[in-house]
């Protein structure tokens, strides 16, 4: 199988869909890899290590995608790059195609194969090449909110944590999945004062089994806005359906907070829980001030620790990949429940009811 690895084009996005390690247990097995130029350096991974690893180097964008049966990629296609499809080819990596209909538009008008890296699903319900990036971001999102509650970054000069004379900083954390909870552990590690939102009755048994000395809550109004009024720093890690006009965190809990108080929002790719999180922002352009509170809502939070977030993450995406390339897509979906519930849509035609009703063809 041809595959082959285009350069992410996100602001401060220097993750890349395959190290040269990846590159050569494929090559190993006789199939072609091809990485757009540049792809891997931001990550540290150089031309020359994908060259010794057996893989050809694409000197632009429209080479590396026209080189791939499958294209393997971190990010979900820009509208730029919709237009390098080559028809027929298939597309594995991040999609989020919930907010992105003229990307579900694309897979279909080239009669693609599309599988998402966030909706392949383990039979327990788990998400294994969504949890990776997951753990990456909850854990980066207590460090940037504690970042910008300095004064060197505009914040009111508060410290997460505990220090004599000063007490505890109350953080809260909206949703404890794999994100909330290890944003929980950071937050919890420098000493803060935590209180998680969760939904699921089983899911807030486990965290305070796991977690004892956070105050795991269910995400009633009352609750919840007296926990956010308390907060210097909120995390939201919990999403709403598109469109919702419910929200966990509404405009008048953070209208209560304090001045210089700062929410991270992890989930901008979709819909988040919290209402003020009115639109993206980038790492370029990482923050801007609602009802007096500095909101961050960066889609691509992993992208600013490359290495890491790349080796983890091809540590789960790999096998994937690998069972593809040795079996074909089709019968590598048929083989494996948990890839076959990634599928978009399979040579142009929908798979997911979400990308049928997208398409108008329930």
């Amino acid at each position: 199988m041809r595959i082959a690895v285009p350069r992410e084009v996100q602001d401060q996005e220097s993750r890349v869909g395959m190290t040269p390690a990846g590159a050569r247990a494929l090559t190993g097995s006789g199939h072609e890899v091809t990485i757009e130029t540049g792809a891997g350096g931001g990550a540290g991974f150089a031309d020359a290590a994908y060259r010794d690893a057996g893989a050809q180097v694409a000197p632009t964008a429209a080479e590396c995608w026209a080189a791939g049966d499958l294209i393997i990629k971190v990010k979900q296609p820009t509208e730029e790059e919709c237009a390098l499809f080559a028809p027929g080819s298939a597309f594995f990596g991040f999609t989020h195609t919930e907010t992105r209909p003229w990307l579900t538009e694309a897979f279909l008008a080239r009669g693609m194969t599309a599988i998402s890296f966030e909706r392949v699903r383990l039979e327990d319900g788990s998400l294994p090449l969504l949890a990776p990036m997951s753990r990456v971001a909850g854990r980066m999102s207590v460090q940037i909110g504690a970042q910008l509650l300095q004064t060197i970054h505009g914040g009111p000069g508060v410290m997460i944590g505990e220090v004599p004379g000063a007490g505890q900083t109350g953080v809260v954390i909206i949703g404890g999945g794999v994100a909330g909870e290890a944003a929980t552990r950071v937050a919890l590690a420098l000493g803060a004062d935590v209180t998680v939102a969760e939904l699921r009755e089983r899911r807030r048994v486990e965290l305070a089994e796991m977690l004892p000395d956070a105050a795991v809550q269910p995400p009633e109004a009352a609750i919840v806005a007296d926990a956010v009024r308390e907060a210097w720093l909120v995390v939201n890690c919990a999403t709403v359906p598109e469109g919702s006009e419910t929200h966990v965190v509404t405009r008048e809990m953070v209208r209560s907070m304090r001045d210089g108080a700062v929410i991270v929002d992890v989930t901008a790719d979709l819909m988040g829980a919290i209402e003020t999180s009115v639109r993206k922002t980038t790492h370029t352009e990482p923050t801007f001030v609602e009802e007096g509170v500095t909101h961050y809502v960066v889609p691509n939070i992993p992208g600013v620790v490359p290495r890491t977030s790349t080796l983890s993450l091809e540590d789960a995406t790999l096998p994937y990949t690998l069972a593809m390339a040795k079996a074909g897509i089709a019968q590598a979906v048929e083989d494996d429940g948990a890839l076959a519930a990634g599928v978009l849509c399979m040579k142009g035609d929908p798979v997911a009811p979400d990308i049928a009703e997208q398409a108008g063809r329930p």
